[in-house]
């Protein structure tokens, strides 16, 4: 495997993942040592269960990054993943910091790569989270906004992926 620098801020992890998403065809592709090959980061396991597995980061002393799988049952290979940034402060931090590579950027890299998109709306219209699917493989993203100043600004809180 192909280890790269621990990632040093959120547009490069965001960049890593979007790899990992644009080359998910299918459940192998969530496998980890397919999310090393393709993130470039060393994949952590729970010692109880080799089903649970990811990797994690902090970006600021108020971000952190997650990336775990979400097995469904005891000895059942992962189908979904789920991306996070984490605020470690609980305060709602301003997103600043890891909306360099925002949402807009996301939904173009995956657009690109064959994904449609559609917004997932609530109770009131209000958006839970943009929902983009090609083949048997969908995405959620989940979005913020960057602070009270640019509460328009759509910054990524979390992406969960379902080959």
């Amino acid at each position: 495997m192909n280890q790269l620098p621990t990632p040093s801020n959120a547009e490069d992890i965001g960049q890593r993942v979007l790899k990992l998403v644009e080359n998910i065809h299918g459940r192998d592709d969530i496998a980890p040592a397919r999310i090393e090959q393709l993130t470039g980061i060393k994949v952590e396991f729970n010692p109880d269960d080799a089903n649970e597995y990811g990797f994690s980061g902090q970006l600021t002393e108020q971000w952190a990054y997650n990336l775990v799988s979400l097995p469904e049952g005891a000895d059942e290979k992962p189908s979904r993943v789920m991306f996070s940034f984490d605020d470690e402060s609980r305060s709602n931090a301003d997103m600043a910091p890891i909306c360099a590579l925002d949402f807009d950027a996301y939904s173009a890299a995956l657009q690109r790569a064959g994904f449609v998109s559609n917004a997932a709306r609530g109770k009131h219209d209000r958006l839970l989270y943009w929902d983009f699917s090609r083949d048997d493989v969908s995405v959620q993203i989940y979005v913020r906004g960057e602070n009270d100043a640019k509460a328009n600004h759509a910054c990524v809180s979390k992406l969960i992926i379902n080959a």
